[in-house]
């Protein structure tokens, strides 16, 4: 199961790399079956993947021997390239942690593999976390950053129910411009009638998280969010920065406040929500909606870990930017029950970041015009252009939300 540092990638190809020492090294690691009495490793093939930036540039194959113990020498040792080892077994794909040669000419590595499991007592979800990441109130929507910490409590790999399901997540009603970040191996993930989104990749034992961004409608200057529950779940909470708006619910208790890199959020919150249960909370002093004004994001302030409540930063964790290099594109979510249709992420721009460039662009424009930097007929101008394109591009996820829901 591959699970990167985003930040290790980029730093592959946009930061200053230590000149080489040698002109080729070695990689040599074990295999183990972390499942008890799991089979034997023995005969399994591993590939390293060279990887050239973020470009795949080569391949190599071993096998491991009696031992568990794969080696490959005479490995090409330069500035801005790296490796990855990978094993398949059982029909799931293990690799090493990212492995640079020009740190260390020689050097040593692990990939655990697993036994599979199907059994859906194995999977629990122990806490979900709903933040209140802004308002744009012309588009009438909420963004909601839905933070989902999973667990495989077993030594084996959950594969899912008969149908292949792994997760489920009701998401709230209304929900659109849905966009599971990654971090996480969603497999073919689709969208059901009742909202809910499957997941079907592979669920290796550990911890895992899981980060879904998504817009809620609203109307007036309060929005209500319908959140319901598929799996045993330890805690779920919704969270606002103090200041901004705030909670009110009958299903959910208030639990106070919780800081995050010196920001306060208010929280409110249910320990062991039935399954099968939906509760309600209510966002309230929300900008009017069909207003001018974007607010921006609160996402991004959330700028660490909070073990507490389960905050993780959506940004930083990354699975697939290896994988897309070699799979299949991962499909977009499709009408519910339907097929799910194939596209490249890399196809065209994610909506919701072009959608805060906008909103960023707009509030950059009130900024000149209080301090006078701009008159009033550009000001205008300028707001009706940026305006038009987030109409237009309202339309366009329009579109892509009708082909969801």
């Amino acid at each position: 199961m591959r699970r990167m540092l985003i930040l290790l990638l980029l730093a592959l190809s946009v930061l200053p790399w230590p000149v080489a020492a040698a002109e080729t090294g070695s990689i040599s690691g074990v295999v183990r079956n972390g499942t008890a009495g799991g089979g034997d490793v023995e005969g399994l093939t591993v590939t390293l993947r060279r990887f050239r930036g973020m470009e795949l540039a080569q391949e190599y194959t071993a096998t491991v021997g009696a031992d568990g113990r794969f080696t490959f020498t005479d490995l090409p040792v330069a500035d801005g390239e790296a490796y990855l080892a990978v094993v398949t077994y059982q029909g799931v794909e293990y690799s090493s942690s990212m492995i640079q040669l020009t740190q260390n000419p020689d050097t040593q590595t692990e990939i655990t593999v697993y036994e599979t499991t199907t059994d859906p007592s194995v999977a629990s979800i122990g806490s979900r976390s709903l933040v209140v990441a802004g308002a744009a109130p012309e588009l009438k929507t909420i963004d909601i950053m839905d933070i989902v910490i999973v667990t495989n409590q077993s030594d084996r790999t959950y594969l899912g129910g008969p149908d292949g399901t792994v997760l489920r997540l009701p998401l709230p009603e209304g929900a659109l411009e849905i966009s599971p970040q990654p971090g996480f191996d969603y497999g073919q993930p689709r969208l059901e009638a009742d909202g809910t989104l499957v997941t079907t990749g592979p669920l290796p034992p550990g911890t895992h998280n899981v980060v879904l961004s998504y817009s809620v409608p609203y109307s007036g200057t309060r929005a209500t969010l319908t959140i319901g529950t598929a799996m045993p779940t330890g805690t779920l909470r919704v969270l606002v920065r103090e200041g901004t708006y705030e909670l009110s619910s009958r299903s959910l208790l208030d639990s106070g406040t919780v800081e995050v890199s010196g920001v306060s959020y208010q929280v409110f919150s249910i320990d062991g929500p039935v399954v099968g249960d939906r509760m309600t909370v209510q966002v309230s002093k929300l900008p009017r909606a069909g207003g001018g004004l974007l607010d921006l994001p609160l996402g991004p302030l959330i700028a660490a870990v909070v073990a507490g409540i389960g905050l993780v930063i959506a940004s930083v964790l990354t699975y697939q930017l290896l994988r897309q290099r070699r799979a299949p594109a991962e499909p977009v979510l499709e009408d519910a029950g339907a097929e799910a249709e194939e596209r490249s992420p890399a196809a065209e721009p994610v909506p919701g970041d072009e959608r805060l460039e906008l909103a960023a662009a707009l509030n950059r424009l009130d900024e000149q015009r209080a301090a006078g930097e701009i008159d009033e007929e550009s000001y205008q101008v300028r707001r009706e252009e940026i305006l038009g394109r987030l109409r237009a591009l309202v339309l366009r996820q329009r579109g892509l939300d009708e082909a969801v829901h």
